[in-house]
């Protein structure tokens, strides 16, 4: 797994200092942030900021983005019903690479990218009627619970907006693979977010 992310943060910053050498106009920071659902219908969030390098009809763009996101699901199993909740926080190194992106430029652009992650689950399972899941609850039935942090990675892909006031929009579908698994939570969290940016 350590192999795997140092092989990854590797090639990632590679790319990075080529498309520095490449670059043909002045990098410029950003920020953006937005909301969105999960496979599940739960929250889903981020939070990020940005180093943009235009190369061409390309643009290369690194990042640090936080992502979180909690989601609820209930199932039932003979007589029992299960409700699981599952909550996740991820802080990830994103390159993205954008395509017809040209800032300060009214245009739909595209997004597809890749990073390296360190993810913090949590997973709760409760049932009202079924005993065996360890710990007692008041009232009756039981819960199970796991906890950990892990690695993983993050694949994205988007379709953008930008305008001529340094602002764009994005809605993009964020896939974090979770390296551990921790209860029964799932190793792998698609996602659907909107965000918007803004670029000084």
């Amino acid at each position: 797994m350590k192999k795997t992310i140092s092989y990854l943060f590797t090639i990632i910053v590679i790319l990075f200092v080529v498309s520095s050498l490449n670059a043909q106009t002045k990098p410029t920071i950003g920020i953006r942030g937005g909301v969105g659902t999960d496979i599940n219908l739960g929250l889903a969030y981020g939070l990020g900021i940005n180093y943009l390098l235009p190369v061409s009809d390309r643009s290369l763009e690194l990042g640090i983005l936080l992502f979180g996101g909690k989601s609820k699901e209930s199932t039932d199993i003979g007589i029992h019903t299960y409700n699981e909740t599952t909550e996740i926080f991820v802080v990830a190194l994103m390159f993205n690479y954008l395509i017809n992106y040209f800032p300060e430029t009214n245009g739909v652009y595209f997004i597809s990218g890749a990073g390296v992650a360190s993810i913090g689950v949590e997973w709760e399972e409760k049932s009202q009627t079924d005993i065996s899941l360890g710990t007692p609850l008041p009232g009756g039935g039981s819960m199970q619970s796991a906890e950990g942090t892990t690695g993983g990675i993050v694949l994205n892909l988007g379709v953008g907006k930008s305008f001529n006031n340094k602002l764009d929009v994005r809605i993009e579908l964020p896939m974090i693979i979770i390296f551990s698994t921790y209860g029964g939570a799932s190793n792998v969290a698609p996602s659907l977010i909107t965000t918007a940016g803004y670029r000084f």
